[in-house]
């Protein structure tokens, strides 16, 4: 109870988006699981219940289940944005009507993953990632059998709602199995499946649906669900451990959470639900991840409308044209990744004789940059009807800067909160869908009102000048927490 009290203490789960950072972490880290282990350090390395002395098979086979897992959350939410046209025919509804559809799917997977800590925490990893995935598959299944907008709706949201665990149960997993000098490889490689997946996923929807209807397409996606749940039951362990344990859990009671923690139940969600709520409210978080929300809402904006305009004059694009252009949005994501990570190793290492957490926000001002082109360029190629390449182009910039930006300001929160790193990337990823969600609500009627060019030129001066008046008070704070802390010092 003493441990569970108090944060500081509290088994870390972090996550350091560079590979130097986490070499600089992994002493200390490694300090502190010694210090779990206590005396019996020893015959914890050998202890073959602790799952980082699992056969590299069994590790394997459970870290692909969660990479398939993963891939669905974004990549399924919005497996339906190449679908739009012909299910607002098939409705009779109109195109724009028929594209929220996928809105309060995206709204609910950051409230999912902020109910998914406690549960984590209380009852293991592996009941809250299996259970959620087979409703998930239930959900999709019902989407697929809905005959109206309402009812296709209402089951897309519930997929939202539970299919976004993946998003946040990754991380414990990956610090349970693996050591500390192992975690940036594979945090990286499950990262990996959120940047291609929401761009990916519509792309393989679009191409299946050309071929046969809307219909076939989301049964495919509840075919690959049930493919990813089978491997979930067969591939997937408990990867709670705590040190000293010698007696093998039940494989069959840890699918229900008996047995997993031997921590009390209620006291386990009362504190970890409390602390989900103080991190939200705590300053660099909440001026972190309103910078996140706007710079996640335009890219949103893109991806879940982009098909209206694709499909309309000049481009009259068909479903296998509009579709390809999604790997626009894959290239942009895969290059902002590059460019946050390899960028933000650069900012370590000028900076490494004198670092400050915060110098990680300095990860942010080029991709912003990029950002503010890109959404110009998009915006302007259509404006004025202009050869799709622009579009492309444009494209692929705005979401250099919004995966190169949600690097840097990971970096910075997980490593200024390294104990808390589920809870803040909860936070985080409620942050960005919220953006998400909204977007889809005004933007379509915004553009038809004032038009291409004028809404995206200020979409650009927005996103310039909201990222601006976040991110500075963030370092003033930092500036002026120091500089008492010093004040502190002197005085003692």
């Amino acid at each position: 109870m003493g441990k569970m009290m108090n944060p500081s203490t509290d088994k870390p789960s972090p996550v350091y988006p560079t590979h130097r950072s986490a070499t600089e972490a992994s002493s200390s880290l490694e300090i502190q699981e010694v210090k779990e282990c206590d005396s019996n350090s020893n015959a914890e390395i050998r202890n073959p219940l602790n799952p980082r002395n699992w056969s590299s098979a069994r590790k394997t086979m459970l870290f692909a289940s969660l990479m398939t897992s993963s891939l669905l959350a974004d990549g399924a939410m919005v497996w339906g944005g190449t679908l739009v046209t012909e299910q607002a025919m098939d409705w009779n509804i109109s195109i724009t009507h028929s594209a929220t559809s996928m809105n309060y799917g995206i709204l609910l997977q950051g409230f999912g993953g902020i109910f998914a800590v406690p549960l984590i925490e209380a009852y293991g990893r592996l009941p809250i990632w299996l259970w959620p995935q087979v409703i998930t598959m239930f959900m999709v299944l019902g989407a697929t059998l809905s005959n109206d907008w309402s009812t296709f709706t209402t089951f897309r949201s519930l997929q939202g709602l539970f299919g976004t665990v993946p998003q946040v149960i990754g991380l414990p997993i990956i610090h349970d199995m693996y050591t500390s000098a192992e975690w940036p490889q594979m945090i990286n490689i499950w990262g990996t499946t959120f940047l291609v997946g929401p761009f990916l996923g519509p792309a393989i929807a679009g191409y299946i649906g050309a071929g046969s209807d809307w219909r076939t397409s989301f049964g495919v996606l509840t075919a690959i669900y049930g493919v990813s749940t089978a491997m979930v039951i067969f591939f997937g362990y408990e990867t709670y451990h705590e040190p000293g344990r010698i007696t093998k859990q039940s494989r069959f009671a840890s699918y229900f959470g008996i047995g997993n923690t031997l921590l009390p139940k209620g006291t386990t969600l009362r504190y970890w639900s409390r602390t989900v709520v103080v991190y939200v409210f705590k300053f660099p978080l909440l001026m972190t991840g309103i910078a996140i929300l706007i710079t996640f809402t335009w890219p949103i904006g893109i991806t879940t409308t982009i098909d209206n305009f694709l499909h309309s004059p000049p481009y009259l694009f068909d479903t296998i044209e509009a579709s390809s252009m999604r790997f626009a949005g894959v290239i942009g994501a895969l290059c902002g990744w590059a460019v946050g990570h390899f960028f933000n190793g650069w900012i370590f290492k000028r900076h490494s004789l004198a670092w400050r957490t915060e110098l990680r926000l300095h990860g942010i001002w080029l991709p912003i940059g990029s950002m503010t082109i890109g959404l110009l360029t998009y915006g302007l190629t259509m404006h004025f009807g202009k050869h799709w390449i622009g579009i492309a182009i444009g494209w692929i910039m705005v979401n250099i800067g919004m995966v190169a930006t949600i690097v840097a300001i990971s970096a910075y929160a997980l490593e200024k909160y390294p104990e808390q790193a589920t809870c803040v990337s909860a936070i985080l990823n409620m942050w960005r869908t919220c953006g998400g969600f909204a977007v889809g609500y005004f933007q379509p009627a915004w553009i038809q009102r004032n038009g291409l060019g004028l809404v995206f030129g200020i979409q650009a001066a927005i996103l310039c000048v909201a990222v601006a008046s976040t991110i500075t008070p963030v370092f003033l704070w930092e500036r002026k927490r120091r500089l008492r802390n010093a004040e502190f010092e002197d005085g003692a």
